[in-house]
C-alpha cells in the first residue's frame, strides 16, 4: 500500500506539473512577451491557458469521481439511447487525434436502444479507446453486437498485455510497469473506472490478449 501511494503521489505530481507550467508560461507571454498587446497573440497565450487549465480540471475530475465509484454516492441516471451517435462521434474524435491510425467502425444492419447512464457510457467507450490509441497498435476496431445483451468490442492490432497483467490492470491505480520510463501517462484508474460504471449498469468486461492483439469486450444488459 505505500508502494501504491507513493507511486500514486509521484504520478499526479508528474501528470499535474505540465499543464501547470504551460499555463504559467502563456500567462508570462502575455506579461512580458507582449508589449504592443497584440490580440492575436493574447488570443493565443490565453487559448495555451484555457486548454491546460481544462486537462487540469479533467483530472482533478477523474480523480474526485473514483472516490464515490465504490460507494453509493454515484448515481446513474438512466435512459434510453440509441448507441449509434455516441459511437460515430467517437469514431470521429480519434480519428482526429490520431490521423496516423487506422480506426474503423462496425455496425450491425439494424439497431437497437439501450438503457444507460449517457455520460458514464461515453466515458467507459473512451477511456478504453484512449487505451488502444496510445498503448495498442497502429489498427483500431469498434464493433457492435446485440442479442439479448449489447456487445461493443473495442480491439486493436497490438498485444503489448502481458501474461499475469490480464487481472491487475483493473486494479485501482495499478499501470503495467515500463521500468523507470515515464511513457505511461495517467493515474492508473481508467481500466478501473471502466469495470466499476460497467458492474454497476449490471453488465461485464471481458479481455482478450494474442500476441498480435488486444480486445476489450464491454457487455451491457
Amino acid at each position: 500500500m505505500a508502494e501504491i501511494k507513493q507511486d500514486l503521489i509521484s504520478n499526479i505530481t508528474h501528470e499535474f506539473k505540465t499543464p501547470i507550467a504551460t499555463t504559467l508560461s502563456a500567462i508570462e507571454g502575455i506579461e512580458q512577451f507582449n508589449p504592443t498587446n497584440d490580440p492575436e497573440k493574447n488570443k493565443r497565450y490565453l487559448g495555451i491557458s484555457k486548454m491546460q487549465l481544462h486537462k487540469l480540471n479533467m483530472m482533478v475530475e477523474k480523480l474526485l469521481e473514483t472516490a464515490t465509484l465504490d460507494s453509493e454516492q454515484l448515481i446513474l441516471r438512466m435512459e434510453e439511447i440509441d448507441p449509434e451517435p455516441i459511437l460515430r462521434s467517437l469514431l470521429q474524435k480519434y480519428q482526429t487525434l490520431a490521423p496516423e491510425k487506422e480506426v474503423e467502425l462496425q455496425l450491425p444492419a439494424q439497431i437497437k436502444p439501450i438503457l444507460v447512464d449517457t455520460f458514464h457510457f461515453e466515458n467507459v467507450l473512451s477511456n478504453l479507446l484512449d487505451n488502444a490509441i496510445k498503448y495498442g497498435g497502429d489498427h483500431i476496431k469498434i464493433s457492435l453486437e446485440q442479442s439479448n445483451q449489447t456487445k461493443i468490442k473495442i480491439w486493436d492490432s497490438g498485444g503489448k498485455i502481458a501474461p499475469g497483467q490480464e487481472e491487475r490492470i483493473f486494479e485501482q491505480f495499478y499501470r503495467i510497469p515500463q521500468g523507470n520510463v515515464h511513457d505511461v501517462k495517467g493515474f492508473g484508474i481508467g481500466l478501473y473506472y471502466v469495470k466499476k460504471i460497467i458492474e454497476k449498469h449490471g453488465g461485464v468486461i471481458e479481455l482478450d490478449t494474442a500476441p498480435k492483439s488486444t480486445s476489450f469486450t464491454t457487455i451491457w444488459p
